[in-house]
């Protein structure tokens, strides 16, 4: 299935990622007393049967398959799988400076299929999906449910908040920063056990507010997908450019070697500090861009 592209995206496209291919993944190791599907490394009695194999000197006889058994005429067991509950919450941000593209399509669109494919995966791993959906002046929280119908009310009030964007809101309120009222939401709705994904171009985030989104990890599993633009990263070779905001235009030239190296250091010093701030957590970090094949990217290792 090709990626999603363009300005907008419609609840009819997030819905139809529920069939789409993703990048395959190892199962993860379980932390934390919690129960459900996640799978672990640990066996035990579970829920899901694992493999049957051959009977082994101190595996448990209530395990054996009496069926395999006097079929291959040699004791045969049943492994199960050990499984851990975890909900999880995917925080999408559809704010002004995601509505943002130079080729293929817009931060706020590239966002918007991202959480999708999570949201439908772990649908499909059977654990409970909500989210947070970060619009420009509002915030929708819909609470972890394993059904179908909450993942389309999640998706649903993406695509609400992508349609809202625009570029007339563009010179409205420039200096406002949201991510404490996120921050502060989260914390009253996860407070234990889940796995919450943040997917943004984290723009805006002070560190206090960086600092807070770390503390989640104390008691969760934290991800951070940081999206971005081509453009945002390298200024276009030299030449005249024209940049629009769907009602003024302005032209820059990129020839200016000393402008392109600034331009570059700021963008990598933003993603830099996102990545040194996980890594110092162990909180996974993941960066593409808006002309990355996202069914090739592994969300979930």
């Amino acid at each position: 299935m090709p990626l999603l592209t363009g300005v907008y995206v419609t609840v009819a496209d997030l819905i139809g990622l529920a069939t789409a291919p993703i990048a395959k993944s190892r199962a993860r190791r379980a932390t934390g007393g919690h129960s459900g599907t996640l799978v672990s490394r640990m066996r035990g009695r579970g829920v899901d049967l694992d493999e049957v194999r051959l009977y082994q000197a101190g595996d448990d006889v209530r395990n054996i398959d009496w069926k395999v058994t006097a079929r291959k005429q040699k004791p045969h067991t049943k492994i199960f799988r050990e499984e851990r509950e975890r909900p999880t919450m995917l925080v999408v941000d559809q704010r002004r400076s995601m509505f943002f593209g130079s080729q293929v399509r817009l931060k706020s669109v590239a966002a918007a299929e991202v959480a999708a494919r999570i949201a439908w995966q772990t649908l499909n791993a059977r654990d409970r999906v909500g989210g947070v959906v970060i619009a420009e002046s509002s915030l929708g929280i819909l609470k972890p449910i394993r059904s179908k119908l909450n993942v389309v009310r999640l998706l649903n009030a993406i695509a609400d908040a992508n349609n809202q964007l625009s570029a007339s809101i563009l010179t409205l309120n420039p200096g406002r920063s949201s991510w404490h009222a996120v921050l502060m939401n989260l914390r009253r709705a996860t407070p234990v056990g889940h796995r919450i994904v943040f997917i943004s171009d984290f723009q805006g985030i002070e560190e206090s507010d960086l600092r807070q989104l770390l503390v989640l990890q104390n008691h969760n599993e934290i991800s951070l997908i940081h999206v971005y633009d081509p453009v945002e990263r390298n200024l276009p070779p030299s030449g005249a450019y024209a940049v629009t905001d769907g009602s003024q235009r302005v032209t820059f030239s990129g020839g200016n070697q000393r402008n392109q190296s600034r331009y570059e250091e700021r963008f990598e010093a933003h993603r830099t500090r996102l990545q040194d701030a996980c890594r110092t957590r162990g909180i996974r970090f993941v960066s593409i861009s808006t002309v990355d094949d996202i069914s090739q990217v592994m969300f979930d290792e």
